[in-house]
């Protein structure tokens, strides 16, 4: 029987065709490699004048938006998510976005759920998940082209080898925003509240009291100092202690034999694996304590919270490590930033 939770596209028109997140690995000919090269070509290249430049506008784009916002606020999530919206587009695209689009795009995050019910849930509440996500997807094309940002589009269609091209170039351009909504702006708007919830020593919904231990920090100001000695490594621990993303599938190529409850069962080729990130985050054998929250442990670039080892040497092992990591981790940090840029 397949992995509860692993289904074969349990409701395929909710997903645009042929987006990365589906793409089997493959070498650079391959339609993965093409695709994903071309994200980091035109987005995700750290080297990218307008990259730097823009990430280090953020703060001054977050305090004009923003300018009272106190952490305490963050405790709404829609505010979290406006802002990593805000900051996901400008980056990506250059353009600052109105309060009306971003609240359009906050919707790759509440929605997140309705992503992975099953088929037959779906038709049990007369498709409207489907429907919602299907104008999610209309809107966030149209945010696109109220920017005239249609021609970026055609030029990165242009720069894939003729055999992956689009027709019409839209069709990249669904694809794109629904990776860049759904892990760009969902992923990085969960990771933002889950560091927005630590801070002052509170426990997100999703996550059950008794599995985090905030014994090295007695007060909300030594969290704050904490985050202030080295941002990044506080929001990866946020990261490995409640993940973004809990889990993935793949798909077995061979006959695979494993064991399970003390036997061995050989698996066939197409049947779906299902590994736990959130697990494997909190694996014994890996990390010490591994319940107890601890930005300055040793074992920190281990977590594969971005679907790989963020940080280590062997980094590029992972094929399908989170391509922008970086841009999550900063973003995550422009807006942590601005919430406490009047703490005390």
């Amino acid at each position: 029987k397949m992995a509860f939770g692993c289904q074969m596209a349990p409701v395929p028109d909710v997903y645009p065709p042929s987006i990365l997140i589906f793409l089997p690995c493959g070498d650079n000919d391959s339609e993965w490699w093409a695709i994903r090269n071309m994200l980091h070509t035109f987005f995700l290249d750290m080297g990218l004048d307008q990259y730097t430049a823009r990430v280090a506008d953020l703060d001054a784009k977050l305090q004009e938006n923003w300018p009272d916002i106190q952490l305490v606020d963050m405790d709404d999530p829609a505010v979290v998510q406006r802002m990593v919206s805000k900051c996901m587009f400008y980056v990506l695209f250059g353009k600052w976005i109105t309060d009306d689009e971003a609240k359009v795009l906050t919707g790759w995050r509440s929605l997140a759920p309705i992503f992975v019910f099953p088929r037959i849930g779906q038709r049990m509440i007369f498709n409207l998940g489907v429907g919602k996500v299907k104008k999610l997807r209309r809107d966030t094309v149209q945010i696109v082209e109220n920017y005239g940002l249609q021609d970026l589009f055609m030029q990165m269609n242009a720069s894939l080898p003729p055999k992956y091209r689009r027709d019409p170039v839209v069709k990249l351009c669904d694809e794109i925003m629904y990776v860049t909504g759904f892990a760009g702006m969902g992923g990085t708007s969960a990771c933002t509240e889950t560091v927005s919830a630590f801070l002052q020593l509170k426990i997100p919904k999703e996550c059950a009291k008794e599995t985090i231990n905030f014994s090295n920090y007695e007060s909300a100001a030594a969290m704050v100092a904490c985050y202030r000695e080295d941002p990044v490594a506080y929001i990866k621990e946020s990261g490995r202690v409640n993940p973004p993303v809990t889990s993935a599938t793949s798909v077995l190529k061979e006959d695979t034999t494993i064991e399970m409850v003390g036997e061995e069962v050989t698996l066939p080729p197409g049947m779906l694996r299902q590994y736990t990130l959130s697990m494997a985050n909190r694996d014994p054998e890996v990390f010490e304590e591994p319940d107890l929250f601890n930005p300055q442990r040793g074992d920190l670039n281990k977590a594969l919270t971005w679907n790989g080892a963020f940080g280590m040497s062997n980094e590029a092992d992972y094929l399908r490590i989170c391509p922008g990591r970086n841009l999550s981790v900063s973003v995550a940090k422009a807006v942590i930033d601005r919430a406490l840029a009047s703490f005390e």
